[in-house]
């Protein structure tokens, strides 16, 4: 699955592009794969062919040995760029953020803009996929050598409040932009409503804890036959999840299915979106449900969702990581069907903050402020 972060990049450079904007997109371990969203006909496009990815397949030493000859590939075939494009300004749109280093080196006097699509905790390796072991330790201490670096760039820009809070620690210039919508729909009651529908979009991976939401449910799955779960996305913890389902006895209640390129049809068919996840760097997922008059259940997780989801208002929120808070949540949306259809429209309010003609308009206006400021 195509995470959220491809799709507002791709989104972004094609609107500057169609404003009139000169804009290169440049990747570095795309490789010969099809990119992931189309890009405007005015998009220029590169990729470095920097394949950090592969450094996995190594031991410890024979890892770092071809990090550092990586790294040096990428800045020489970074800086011909940069030489060749002559850019006003450079967007490092990642979060492998420990190329800082490298971008800024190269950009010398053009400002350095850093967008982060993940959580401060994330990307500083505080949380996520990481254990004790010596690997790890390294990894720690390298991006925590990178935020340093931080503070020379012209602007930081985060999606969330809360991010921003941890930011402003290494910079005084950061923005907060929201990533948009993908659409807005004009109409939501084109496709039948599925009573008893439930519906979680997500990878099936660590991050999203799609067992919690599985727990949650097998709590009071007696309780409401009628009410099932609809899971979209792909991950490593697929089998997994097959047998905690398997264990629970919902193999007819809780269904995981391949990701969809028509997931605004599977979110009007439902009743209400949960977001199970441990840690999201914004929620992209809630106001897509919220835009289709969804009412959203959600762990209130760093750093997104108690800034998109009002509690009470257009969703609920769980306590962190709480299984136990999280059902009872759920519970409370199946019983209360009055207060779902209100929520649903308040949701639907609410998202239209986030379209993207607003959302965009706000990166136009930072990159024009930014140059003029040099």
């Amino acid at each position: 699955m195509v995470g959220g972060a491809e799709r507002v990049i791709s989104e972004k450079a094609n609107y500057l592009s169609d404003k009139g904007h000169q804009v290169m997109l440049v990747s570095y371990e795309q490789g010969q794969h099809i990119l992931p969203y189309q890009l405007h006909s005015k998009v220029q496009y590169k990729d470095l062919n920097c394949r950090f990815f592969t450094l996995s397949k190594y031991s410890l030493p024979l890892r770092l040995f071809h990090f550092f000859l990586l790294k040096k590939q990428f800045k020489t075939s970074l800086r011909n760029t940069v030489v060749d494009y002559s850019p006003d300004v450079v967007v490092l749109a990642s979060d492998w953020q420990f190329l800082i280093d490298s971008v800024l080196a190269i950009a010398g006097k053009v400002p350095v803009i850093a967008e982060f699509h993940n959580a401060y905790d994330f990307i500083t390796k505080k949380i996520g996929n990481m254990d004790n072991g010596i690997k790890d330790w390294l990894t720690r201490c390298y991006y925590k050598y990178s935020l340093r670096h931080f503070k020379r760039c012209a602007h930081l820009v985060v999606l969330t409040e809360n991010d921003a809070k941890h930011w402003r620690m290494h910079s005084s210039h950061v923005s907060i932009i929201p990533n948009p919508l993908t659409n807005y729909p004009e109409v939501i009651d084109d496709v039948p409503k599925e009573f008893g529908r439930i519906i979680c979009v997500g990878r099936l991976n660590a991050q999203k804890r799609i067992d919690r939401l599985i727990a949650a449910f097998s709590m009071i799955a007696e309780k409401y036959p009628e009410w099932h779960v609809d899971v979209f996305g792909e991950g490593d913890e697929k089998s997994s999840l097959l047998r905690q389902i398997s264990n629970c006895h919902l193999e007819k209640r809780i269904i995981l299915h391949a990701p969809t390129k028509t997931i605004y049809e599977e979110y009007k068919k439902s009743q209400f979106l949960v977001l199970s996840s441990a840690y999201e760097g914004f929620g992209l997922v809630l106001i897509e449900a919220m835009a289709c008059g969804l009412p959203c259940v959600s762990f209130d997780c760093p750093s997104g969702p108690s800034e998109i989801v009002e509690n009470g208002v257009s969703g609920l929120l769980a306590k962190e990581g709480d299984v136990i808070d999280l059902s009872s949540k759920i519970e409370w949306m199946i019983t209360h069907e009055t207060e779902r259809n209100a929520m649903a429209m308040k949701s639907r309010i609410a998202a239209l903050a986030y379209l993207p003609s607003t959302i965009m308009q706000e990166w136009e206006s930072l990159y024009e402020s930014v140059v003029q400021c040099q």
